[in-house]
């Protein structure tokens, strides 16, 4: 090889490191660095015990932050609650106590579970179930804890967190009956006994808005109490939001003399048509809550012992009941909505 042809690569290869090696360096110092790309930066650059190593340059320079000592990490700069290694670990604004501006400091929204750059709650391990419940409960944030049954009682982890139970317990109230069981039969999984959620009947289309009140007999005299304290669903029929048909009585008209500020409730339960929605909502001692939606798939005036009353489709349905015409007792004005 001739001289000059050597020279040429080496000129070349001076040239090239030139172009390559500041790039290099340039990645390395200023590269937001996590888990293990973390740790290679310190492999090659050395661990120098600085607080940059815990949080990287480029995120420093991007607020104008100087570091002087370790101390220096546990700042709260903008007086959210947050230090400034929690906050770039939760990815928020050391300098603003609101990063996303929903009128919740930064450091509430984490200690309560919420996601402090927008909407929802905390899910850094990308589950679909917030972080503060896993960790609360127990669970392995290292796996994806969403469609799990730890606990084997038929409620995956994401019914767990929606009833509020505790998913490494098949019977979270101790009462003898498990969590899916108590679930399926109207029952309330997290207060012992016969402890049931309230329930109540929302149809926005006639102005309805009720309490739906569990009789325990199909006594009249029972019946006509409980109907003073709003809607009653009939004794062994099905359970809203679960299964069968939950046939469910209101009053249309009553004696003027006649206790209770429901004697009218279902007064334009006539009104409804074919698609229309009735919403009913069971609300558990704990405050978790459910909404079921149905929608009319029928309207027939029957007579008040006819058994389509009672009658099974298959599927969740309710069937709202009331006499028929306005102030008689004649007939039975039915209307069955089932569950979307």
């Amino acid at each position: 090889m001739s001289n000059k042809r050597k020279n040429l690569i080496i000129i070349l290869i001076v040239i090239l490191a030139a172009i390559i090696l500041p790039a290099v360096i340039f990645y390395l110092l200023n590269f937001d660095f996590r888990g293990s790309l973390n740790s290679a930066r310190v492999a090659i650059c050395g661990n120098s015990n600085a607080p940059e190593d815990a949080i990287p340059a480029s995120w420093l320079n991007r607020y104008g932050i100087n570091l002087e000592s370790e101390a220096d990490l546990k700042k709260d700069i903008d007086g959210d609650g947050l230090d400034l290694l929690q906050e770039y670990v939760n990815s928020t604004n050391p300098l603003d106590p609101d990063t996303d501006k929903d009128g919740y400091n930064d450091g509430k929204e984490v200690r309560d579970g919420y996601n402090p750059t927008g909407a929802g709650m905390l899910d850094l391990n990308k589950d679909n179930l917030p972080d503060f419940w896993e960790k609360k409960m127990g669970l392995d944030m290292a796996k994806n804890n969403y469609a799990l049954d730890n606990d084997g009682d038929g409620l995956p982890n994401y019914l767990e967190f929606a009833h509020g139970t505790d998913p490494l317990k098949k019977d979270t109230d101790g009462d003898g009956f498990g969590d899916l069981d108590e679930i399926k039969n109207g029952y309330d999984p997290t207060a012992p006994g016969d402890a049931k959620p309230a329930y109540e009947i929302k149809i926005k289309k006639i102005g309805v808005e009720v309490p739906m009140i569990w009789s325990l007999s199909s006594d009249e005299a029972a019946l006509e109490t409980d109907l003073k304290d709003g809607v009653v669903r009939y004794p062994n029929t099905g359970i809203p939001g679960s299964r069968g048909n939950a046939v469910i009585s209101g009053h249309s008209s009553n004696y003027v003399w006649a206790a209770g500020k429901y004697n009218f409730i279902f007064k334009d339960l006539n009104n409804l048509q074919l698609g229309d929605e009735i919403v009913i909502r069971a609300t558990q001692k704990n405050g978790k809550f459910f909404e079921y939606t149905y929608k009319v798939i029928s309207k027939n005036v029957v007579a008040p012992d006819d058994a389509v009353i009672f009658e099974e489709n298959g599927q969740p349905i309710i069937t709202l009941v009331t006499c028929w015409p306005l102030r008689t007792d004649w007939k039975r004005l039915i209307v069955k909505a089932q569950m979307l």
